[in-house]
């Protein structure tokens, strides 16, 4: 159940914003108005576009995700995901399982600033870096299911478990590392955010 509901709020969030970029690629792959028209991709966009706003935007799922499922169980239930990632990557065949540790480390660092801050009392840092910490959060747990995936496909010699090591290879070396280049985000606190408005 913990772990159900610290997935909750990357599921609705990670996952809707992510909907909206990869309809949105779709529509710059299919070029023109009318073409887009023609093969529907601009109502699959238009449709994907209002599932952030679904569950109370997307950002309330991240303060959620920051401020009550970061700390549960004295924050253990997210140190237990980070072990699991962490030791499952460790095992990876994938060759670029350096990257997921890597990812993962960082992701361990962010959340631990971010909870510190919560526990010092200083809820606008928090607030300021959930956005970025979700979609990292989802980012690593992406490259991290996928890997999982690909070793378990790969105990079968057959064309799927090819496919499934290669999407997670690219996911790895192409996706992956904008989690660690989120980290300035997540732990740059409210200040720098106060003085742009």
């Amino acid at each position: 159940k913990d772990r159900v509901d610290l997935f909750t709020p990357i599921s609705k969030g990670w996952c809707t914003d992510l909907g909206v970029e990869m309809t949105s690629l779709a529509v710059q792959i299919h070029g023109g108005m009318g073409y887009i028209e023609e093969t529907g991709v601009g109502q699959y966009w238009r449709d994907a576009r209002i599932a952030p706003i679904y569950e109370g935007t997307n950002g309330i799922q991240a303060m959620d995700l920051a401020t009550r499922k970061l700390p549960m169980r004295g924050g253990a239930v997210f140190s237990e995901l980070v072990a699991e990632m962490r030791a499952d990557s460790a095992e990876s065949e994938i060759e670029c399982e350096l990257a997921l540790l890597e990812a993962i480390d960082t992701l361990e660092r962010s959340a631990r600033w971010l909870g510190s801050r919560l526990a010092a009392g200083e809820i606008n840092d928090v607030l300021a870096g959930a956005t970025p910490f979700l979609r990292m959060t989802g980012t690593v747990v992406g490259g991290w299911l996928l890997a999982r995936e690909a070793r378990l496909a790969a105990l079968e010699a057959n064309p799927f478990g090819a496919a499934k090591k290669a999407t997670a290879r690219f996911y790895i070396t192409q996706i992956l590392p904008t989690a660690s280049g989120l980290e300035a985000a997540v732990t740059g606190g409210h200040t720098a955010l106060l003085g742009a408005l």
